[in-house]
Parts: structure tokens; sequence; C-alpha cells
């Protein structure tokens, strides 16, 4: 068997964006604009009749009445249409609906309307990238997945990781190094 050998600093950095890819999303200058936008404000009375839709809308979904569910996440947009987080919901409906036109339209405005929420930007991100990934749309789905992933969601993540060529090849070509390294073969 072969002696062991140091790695020098670059492999080292290379290795570790191989097994562990996903510390290399870093945000980009659009993600940070994103992150570091203040939220809309909404005044206190209306968030509260906002949330009670959405929560209406949400338990009617639950119980597969997915029509009445999108009524209501409609009321909240139409009492505020810059509202992101009805938007996402009302997305969602209609994705298990099968409406894929309409589920893209109110996810692309919920990432027009998200600044500074995260919590709506990974949900958004992440389900336009299914609905593209579904579409076959790779390219696409892959840039939703990474954004979904830079602003937290694991899942998004996890398949952004997996869906990136570059990190396929890498690890390929690390494995077919360990195993002749391991055998001694060259």
């Amino acid at each position: 068997m072969a002696a062991p050998r140091a790695v020098s600093a670059n492999d080292a950095k290379i290795l570790d964006m191989v097994f562990n890819p996903e510390g290399t999303m870093l945000p980009d200058k659009e993600t940070e604009l994103m992150l570091n936008s203040e939220p809309q404000q909404i005044e206190p009375d209306q968030l509260k009749q906002l949330k009670q839709l959405e929560s209406e809308g949400v338990m009617l979904a639950e119980n597969d009445m997915l029509e009445e569910a999108t009524q209501k996440f409609t009321e909240a947009i139409k009492l505020c249409p810059t509202y992101a987080s009805a938007y996402n919901n009302r997305a969602q409906a209609y994705r298990i609906q099968n409406k894929t036109k309409e589920a893209l339209e109110d996810l692309d405005m919920a990432i027009q309307h998200g600044n500074g929420q995260p919590t709506i930007l990974k949900q958004a991100y992440t389900q336009r990238g299914v609905i593209k990934k579904l579409s076959g749309d790779k390219d696409g789905a892959q840039l939703d997945f990474e954004r979904g992933a830079r602003y937290g969601n694991p899942v998004a993540k996890a398949v952004a990781v997996q869906d990136n060529p570059i990190s396929q090849l890498c690890g390929a070509m690390v494995m077919e190094m360990l195993h002749k390294e391991i055998t001694g073969s060259s």
C-alpha cells in the first residue's frame, strides 16, 4: 500500500467543496439585497386580518377544500396586493390543483414582494424550483433551488447539491481517486 501523502491547502479546499458542497452556497448579490431589504410595513390591524384569512385558508386546504382555500388567499391578496405570504400560500393551493401557470404567477409575485422575508422567499423559490423541475426546466429549477437553499430551505439545499453537475462530477472523480488509492492501482 502506498505511503500516506500530505494534502495541500488548495486540495483540502477542493475536497471540502466536494464533501461539503452546501457550504459553497454563499448568497449572491441579488439574494443579499433581498435579505437586507426592509419587509413591507403593514398596519397591525390589517396584518391581523390578513393572518386570519390565511389561517382560514390553510385550514381549508388541510381539509382538501382547495377552491375555498384559494378564495381565502385571494381575499387576503385583494386586501393587500403586496402581501407576499398570501401569494405563496395560494400558489401552493394552485400547485396541488395542478394549476401550474397560476402557481408560477403567484410564486413570482411572492418573490417580488418578499424582500426582507427569508421565510417567504425560501418557500417561494423552492416551490418554483419543484414546478420547474417537473416541467423539464432543469436549469431554471437549479437556480431556484440554489436560491431557496441560500434563504435556508433544507430541501432546496439537498436538491441543489444533488443536482449540481459540478458537484456530481467532482464527487465521481474523488470516489475514483479514493478507490485507486485504497486498491493501490494507478
